[in-house]
């Protein structure tokens, strides 16, 4: 009996360790951030998405938790796979908020993306994400 319960409270701390990293939250890294669009990774991309997000993908909008925006952002770059990202501008006032526009390239197709994010001391969180098509 001792040994299960041993074995259960490792198997719980383990779980509450993974966890516990997961909802550390990041640096906000711009290079990384051009790296997981360029790579199509949502759940990297996440990382830096405030706890609510607001999410425009070609007009379909609506604010949504941290991990509902993942996984929409995960079916995009499914239907979208990407090619290529570059930021095109960075820009902000004076004060926390700040915004970079990229652009976001698939094999037929090209998106604007304009990032709107927040700084938390340290930290900046993504609060806006839109992703808009171009039509050439």
């Amino acid at each position: 009996m001792k040994k299960i319960i041993a074995l259960l409270t490792l198997s719980l701390m383990f779980f509450m360790h993974s966890n516990a990293a997961d909802s550390i939250p990041s640096l906000f890294n711009l290079t990384d951030v051009s790296i997981y669009f360029k790579t199509g990774s949502s759940k990297d991309l996440a990382k830096y998405f405030d706890q609510a997000i607001n999410l425009n993908i070609n007009g379909s909008q609506g604010d949504f938790s941290k991990n509902q925006a993942e996984f929409i952002l995960k079916d995009f770059f499914i239907k979208y796979p990407p090619s290529d990202f570059k930021i095109l501008h960075k820009g902000g006032s004076p004060g926390p908020t700040m915004f970079f526009v990229g652009s976001y390239t698939t094999d037929a197709d090209q998106f604007r993306i304009l990032i709107k994010g927040t700084d938390k001391g340290e930290l900046i969180k993504i609060y806006s994400l839109e992703i808009i098509k171009i039509r050439i």
